[in-house]
């Protein structure tokens, strides 16, 4: 089975134009979008800054993309395709009202966060959480280790019905288990026909690597993956980590890691075949290559995620 892996979209039109182009053009069988598939509405740098932002904009812009494009031009093009099925996950930017709101405008596309999926024989686990960190949106953060702290930050905010409220002192994380008590119970009966898809990368693994080129994985995701050996684990979150390591793929014990990263503009996705991941795992910007073998055509692009990311971690520490 043919397989088209991308995330991080964040609901850029031109992005979704890029990967319905490349599903047709490869001719795959299965779209998967491992997380932050919806819009983010970023309040003024200024009341980022004075601590006066407000979100509740931002839940209804992801609403009104539901409902305007994935619920009427995406749904379009599957039905078009009927028998290239979609898989999907949450990311750490998604509200879950909106999440709700998609499963029933879009029943055709699976969210598979928490679940196991069989397709083509294979068997594909998602997880959409994310380790904690100053970014507001705490529905799908959470403690990495059963032991670790929340990450204090100037805005904590989670979901509910129809609103978004605070989640103050650290609700969020400390009321749900961490990311490796969820994994505690996963396994894999064939662990050889088995497909991860986290949106966070597995920690120190050149998947992870931040601007700052410090790795910013998740630990327990790391351990799973040395304990369940799937044969291809499938992330996104750090966009531009390609980028700053050097690498879109590497091995974890034996299993096939990947995190293709992603641009405002320039759609990113890797294409595979299950059949033989490994031979076949392609990027459509790098191809087989990796980037670090062309990393003079990079700088450009790390300079300017550097100098964003930077700001944005600037004014959102507690």
């Amino acid at each position: 089975m043919k397989v088209l892996f991308t995330g991080d979209l964040h609901g850029r039109r031109v992005l979704y134009e890029g990967m319905m182009e490349l599903a047709v053009k490869q001719g795959v069988q299965c779209i998967i979008l491992g997380g932050d598939i919806l819009p983010t509405l970023i309040p003024s740098p200024i009341a980022l800054i004075n601590g006066r932002a407000g979100f509740q904009d931002d839940l209804k812009g992801q609403l009104r993309f539901v409902d305007d494009y994935l619920s009427t031009v995406f749904a379009s093009f599957l039905a078009a395709n009927p028998d290239m099925k979609t898989l999907y996950i949450p990311g750490n930017h998604d509200w879950i009202p909106v999440l709700e709101r998609l499963g029933t405008a879009l029943p055709q596309a699976v969210n598979i966060h928490g679940k196991t999926m069989h397709l083509g024989g294979i068997a594909f686990f998602g997880y959409a959480c994310v380790i904690d960190s100053t970014f507001w949106v705490k529905d799908y953060a959470r403690r990495d280790l059963k032991h670790d702290s929340y990450v204090p930050s100037k805005f904590a905010i989670v979901s509910d019905t129809d609103r978004l409220r605070p989640s103050p002192d650290g609700e969020y994380a400390v009321n749900n288990p961490s990311i490796e008590e969820d994994l505690l119970s996963v396994s894999f009966d064939d662990p050889g026909h088995s497909i991860c898809v986290f949106h966070c990368p597995p920690y120190d693994t050149g998947l992870d690597t931040l601007h700052t080129g410090k790795p910013i994985g998740s630990k327990a995701i790391r351990g799973f993956l040395e304990r369940t050996r799937p044969l291809v684990s499938l992330h996104g979150h750090i966009h531009e980590s390609p980028y700053m390591s050097g690498v879109y793929r590497t091995h974890i014990n034996g299993c096939l890691a990947v995190n293709p990263g992603q641009g405002p503009n320039l759609f990113h996705a890797v294409t595979f075949d299950t059949d033989d991941p490994e031979e076949t795992m392609t990027h459509n910007l790098f191809g087989r290559a990796m980037p670090h073998e062309n990393m003079h055509k990079l700088m450009p692009e790390r300079r300017m995620r550097k100098i964003k990311a930077f700001f944005m971690d600037t004014v959102l520490k507690g």
